[in-house]
């Protein structure tokens, strides 16, 4: 049980996503279960003609079931229909177009490519040394920040998934400049920073960004806070919400943001 905080998980996947592992309701079952308070799911819709599944996401299904969902557990459980943007700067006004077309409570960018190559594989690393890789993806991230077109900066330092394994430990230091910059432009678009706890789940030992960049970020005057673990299957939802919520507050970020319709509200999270 998570106990303690006010506790949502907003990076929620289920197989209206191409790889989710459980349907809504079961998500939902789940997420009772361990007493969150919100869940957000946010399948991946792809835009890439070249990938195989970019025509997977159904959003008139999706949204049956979330109706379904919230006859369901309404009473005890705030359920949000959202959406991961699988985000790159080439189809940019296509993810617009669509955005314009379909209604969603919230919005998270994410960038795993940058032009057209997945982020800290051995052919994006071929033609890159460790600073210009990294240096790639910050630039990718802030793209997606300046096209106005989300809420949330979903998983920041993804690359790391790949690239600890790659360039060996990281450091957010190195890259100030780069984080600073997208800090400033976050806040002017009031674009919140996702703390997703994946890379606990996937053995990389980091929260997606890691400690020292949410204090970075903190200090910039960032305020706006989401958390998700990236629940792809019912065991993994919430996974380490309170190391999430004890490493904002310990930063000052002490509210986490939700949403309805595109519209936020701030939550303490004590």
């Amino acid at each position: 049980m998570i106990e303690g905080f006010y506790s949502i998980d907003y990076q929620v996947h289920s197989v209206r996503s191409h790889d989710g592992r459980a349907t809504i309701l079961e998500q939902c079952a789940r997420a009772v279960k361990i007493g969150l308070d919100e869940i957000g799911f946010s399948e991946h819709k792809d835009f890439d003609p070249a990938d195989p599944v970019v025509d997977y996401f159904d959003y008139d299904a999706y949204m049956r079931e979330i109706d379904v969902a919230r006859s369901h557990f309404g009473d005890t459980l705030k359920i949000r229909a959202g959406v991961e943007i699988d985000y790159q700067i080439w189809f940019e006004d296509r993810i617009g177009d669509y955005l314009r077309d379909h209604r969603f409570d919230f919005v998270i960018g994410s960038v795993h490519y940058v032009n057209r190559e997945m982020v800290m594989t051995p052919e994006y690393n071929a033609t890159r040394d460790c600073r210009r890789a990294y240096r790639d993806y910050f630039a990718a991230v802030r793209d997606s920040v300046e096209s106005g077109l989300i809420d949330v900066l979903g998983h920041l330092e993804y690359a790391n998934r790949r690239g600890v394994a790659a360039w060996g430990v990281y450091d957010p230091e190195p890259y100030s400049g780069e984080l600073a910059a997208l800090f400033e432009r976050m806040i002017a678009r009031e674009v919140a920073l996702e703390i997703n706890t994946a890379g606990l789940h996937q053995n990389i030992g980091l929260t997606y960004p890691c400690e020292k960049t949410v204090s970075l970020y903190a200090a910039a005057g960032g305020s706006l806070l989401s958390i998700g673990s990236d629940a792809h299957h019912p065991n993994q939802l919430g996974h380490a919400y309170s190391t999430a919520a004890r490493l904002a507050i310990e930063n000052g970020l002490t509210q986490v943001s939700t949403w309805g319709m595109r519209q936020r509200q701030e939550r303490s999270l004590r």
